[in-house]
């Protein structure tokens, strides 16, 4: 995430919670539930609960589905703790990557060509991460609870629909809500999520099916390269038509958004 735009970085917290914890529990999520539980379930919790209606029945749906597979779990006191420090080292790694997207994302005028290569290079370096993260939330878990994560992975994705795909949707929309926008700006946005949620559709089984097979046989480069490649999917172009189509002032609001809006997910994950 070396230089990104700020939407694409919103785009990269949801896939990269889903990433970083594979399973409807835990990627930047937003549940009140004890921090530090198996991947999806550390992430998307908190951020699920940051970005939709805690009394909403998707919600309350959610953090079912969550206590539930926690409890097949049954993490110890232990690992709770590492798997907590697996991801506040994430959150780390993430916000000192961000600070480097800033000075491209909000000059003046966006230099498309630098905003595109720094895009590129982001996704390759993201792809380490995730894969650094997964495989921390691996060697913490036992055999069984591996298998058990790898089942959860595999049946999400033959789902066609998820709590990341919910996620990632009200990320979009908090987004949009934060800048005022004119028409053609508005139609630009429109056809940004479009490509994103066509991307994260048509990839979020493979996504899901990598990771399974990372919690079995722990190749660290092998989960590196297979998420480099999907993360090459992305709508790039789209990505750099919208963020130019801003002016500074919105493209900075949008930013420190997205700032906060971490900060306001990881305190749900140090709670």
């Amino acid at each position: 995430m070396k230089t990104r735009s700020p939407l694409k970085k919103l785009a990269a917290a949801a896939l990269a919670a889903s990433a970083l914890v594979g399973c409807s529990v835990s990627a930047p999520s937003t549940a009140n539930q004890p921090v530090v539980l198996p991947p999806a379930a550390e992430i998307i919790s908190p951020a699920f609960q940051v970005l939709v209606d805690e009394k909403s029945d998707e919600h309350m749906e959610h953090a079912k589905k969550l206590k539930e597979f926690l409890a097949k779990l049954a993490l110890t006191s232990e690992q709770k703790t590492q798997l907590k420090g697996v991801v506040r080292d994430a959150f780390q790694r993430a916000k000192s990557l961000q600070a480097e997207i800033r000075p491209i994302a909000t000059a003046p005028e966006i230099d498309r060509t630098a905003l595109t290569m720094a895009i590129q290079n982001a996704m390759a370096e993201d792809a380490a991460q995730d894969a650094q993260t997964l495989e921390g939330v691996r060697v913490v878990l036992t055999e069984s609870q591996r298998a058990l994560i790898a089942d959860k992975l595999i049946e999400m994705s033959k789902k066609e629909d998820d709590a990341h795909t919910k996620l990632f949707e009200a990320l979009m929309e908090k987004a949009k809500e934060q800048v005022t926008m004119t028409d053609a700006q508005k139609e630009g946005f429109s056809k940004l999520k479009t490509a994103f949620m066509g991307y994260w559709k048509s990839n979020r089984s493979a996504y899901y099916m990598v990771m399974a097979a990372h919690m079995h046989d722990g190749n660290q480069e092998r989960l590196r390269m297979e998420l480099a490649k999907l993360n090459a999917n992305m709508p790039v172009e789209t990505m750099v038509d919208f963020m130019a189509s801003l002016n500074q002032e919105q493209r900075q609001k949008l930013a420190t958004w997205k700032e906060k809006l971490m900060e306001k997910i990881q305190s749900k994950l140090t709670d």
